[in-house]
């Protein structure tokens, strides 16, 4: 896939202004002053709403790893030093990321997930925060082309999938130029279908892999503009990649 240069999203940018349109039928003008007041209070909300969850959610785990090492604060330098925690914290991911990159702590860290797998009650809370930082890391995959739509798993029914190759010539996949497409599931996006298909069959839509992946992983509720105007968000592919 080639390079990408950052656009807004439109999916984010737009939704404030299509939340703000009027109905179609007015009404009276005292009714269309009241619902556009009413209409901008709801947008101020819905703006200022994630930057308070944000953050109270960083507030909150900045004081609390804060007092998670207050004793080796106050142990090193006699006083409690507001920030060491977080930077406490900062560092010990740094070093947990060096030792599971490495055969040893490779071992521990699967020795670790086979323990964890025994609990009950563990096992699928660990497994689904798994799952998502897997599907998370998905969307920086540089090995999905683009976003398609393909007849999977009938004739009559649009799967969205990702172009991991292409082939200009034909292979034992078929006797025309086809292409190999990762159909994965949601909300997982990491497990899925691999279907080889002819090019002319691919509905390449004009949206980008992270995109792509927002949708799957949304189960549709983040679904791009782009997507709901007709069919014209999608085109069948034409040039063939050697």
């Amino acid at each position: 896939m080639g390079a990408m240069t950052t656009v807004a999203d439109p999916q984010r940018s737009g939704f404030f202004r299509r939340l703000a349109q009027p109905e179609p039928d007015s009404g009276l003008p005292g009714r269309k002053i009241g619902r556009w007041v009413r209409r901008r209070f709801a947008v101020g909300f819905l703006v200022v709403f994630p930057m308070v969850v944000t953050l109270f959610f960083a507030r909150f785990m900045f004081g609390l790893l804060d007092r998670w090492f207050r004793p080796i604060s106050e142990r090193l330098f006699g006083k409690e030093i507001p920030g060491l925690g977080f930077a406490l914290f900062i560092v010990g991911l740094f070093i947990l990321g060096i030792l599971a990159t490495n055969i040893f702590g490779g071992r521990l860290l699967a020795a670790f997930e086979r323990r964890i797998d025994g609990i009950p009650l563990l096992s699928p809370v660990y497994q689904g925060a798994r799952q998502i930082t897997e599907a998370i890391q998905i969307r920086g995959s540089t090995e999905f082309r683009k976003v398609v739509l393909v007849d999977f798993p009938r004739d009559g029914m649009k799967s969205v999938g990702f172009v991991t190759r292409e082939f200009a010539h034909p292979t034992v996949f078929a006797d025309e130029p086809s292409a190999l497409v990762f159909v994965p599931t949601t909300p997982n996006p990491t497990t899925g279908f691999l279907v080889a298909l002819p090019q002319r069959e691919l509905e390449v839509l004009e949206i980008t892999v992270e995109e792509g992946v927002k949708l799957l992983i949304s189960g549709g509720l983040l679904t791009p503009a782009q997507l709901l105007v007709g069919r014209t968000g999608a085109v069948r592919t034409g040039a063939v990649e050697p």
